[in-house]
């Protein structure tokens, strides 16, 4: 019987971006749940987070398949710790981090840094952010289908700034199966920094896709996933 799946999403999306995915991963037989972090909202941070994955991992059953992408790897990687129910973990374009590694310091790291900062415009008080539609556009959703796009761009929402530059104070990865999913066409995280990060992973595959291939690639995500899942 096929295990558990539970989906993160990154920043500036919600449980909404995984829709395609988890209709993909039903067709396969897979139950997957998606969630939203509490960083869209007013008082989110890293722990937060984390504590929103366990319950829904608590939830699903045992041997879940715990996905993360972009941002929601560090979240995966600090909520899997010594959670037993995790059978394995999936980093999808995501950051994988080391002893003290943030969001922030991993992309410091990029051979072939992004543009993205440009188009992340903060509230008055720089707590939360969202992004610039157009720049997601050029960036991270380059390869998206124009219908996918015209539907997800209304859903885009805020993100808590501070989550960026704030280090898991565990490391999940050490503990259960990993795989990580490169992007190979992504303009966020480079393919290079994604394949340094994926060295600590137990097993890599590569997907031709931006930084959103649960909107550009959903089928072919799936099928990586499901991989894992049985």
């Amino acid at each position: 019987m096929p295990q558990p799946v539970v989906l993160v999403h990154g920043a500036f999306l919600g449980a909404w971006a995984w829709d395609a995915v988890v209709a993909e991963l039903a067709d396969r037989g897979i139950t997957a749940t998606a969630v939203d972090l509490a960083s869209r909202g007013q008082s989110g941070d890293l722990a937060a987070d984390a504590e929103v994955v366990r319950t829904a991992v608590r939830a699903a059953g045992t041997g879940v398949v715990l996905v993360g992408q972009s941002y929601g790897g560090m979240v995966i990687t600090e909520a899997s710790a010594g959670l037993a129910e995790v059978g394995h973990l999936v980093y999808v374009c995501a950051a994988l981090p080391d002893d003290g590694d943030s969001v922030s310091s991993l992309m410091a790291t990029d051979p072939h840094p992004t543009t993205l900062g440009e188009g992340i415009r903060p509230d008055v008080d720089g707590t939360l952010a969202t992004l610039d539609p157009d720049t997601a556009r050029a960036l991270p959703g380059h390869d998206v289908p124009q219908d996918v796009w015209d539907a997800a761009v209304p859903r885009m929402g805020r993100h808590q700034m501070g989550t960026f530059g704030e280090a898991a104070t565990a490391l999940g990865w050490r503990e259960h199966p990993s795989t990580y999913v490169v992007t190979t066409q992504d303009t966020v995280f480079s393919p290079d920094l994604q394949r340094t990060m994926a060295a600590r992973a137990g097993s890599v595959v590569e997907v031709e896709s931006s930084h959103f291939p649960m909107l550009s690639r959903p089928a072919e995500l799936a099928e990586a996933i499901a991989r894992v899942a049985g």
